[in-house]
């Protein structure tokens, strides 16, 4: 398997559990090798279950940094 196809960075996923900025983390699922896999996912700033992001950096242990991207997912535009 390629390094590139195993890692989660530069991918785009989605929120499912919201991030608390500061105060916490929250869920994210990537697609990743061939399926989806969920990370906890941690951002700078307070971002809303649903919003799409893109992982930025890759923290082990199947946690993963992110920033938003697109707009929210039930949104007509998805990037």
């Amino acid at each position: 398997m390629d390094t590139a196809e195993a890692s989660p960075i530069g991918r785009l996923g989605y929120l499912t559990v919201a991030t608390r900025g500061e105060e916490g983390p929250g869920e994210v699922v990537v697609p990743i090798r061939g399926g989806s896999e969920t990370f906890t996912a941690y951002s700078a700033l307070p971002l809303p279950k649903d919003q799409q992001v893109y992982v930025v950096e890759d923290l082990g242990g199947r946690e993963v940094t992110v920033v938003a991207w697109g707009e929210r997912r039930d949104s007509l535009l998805v990037l």
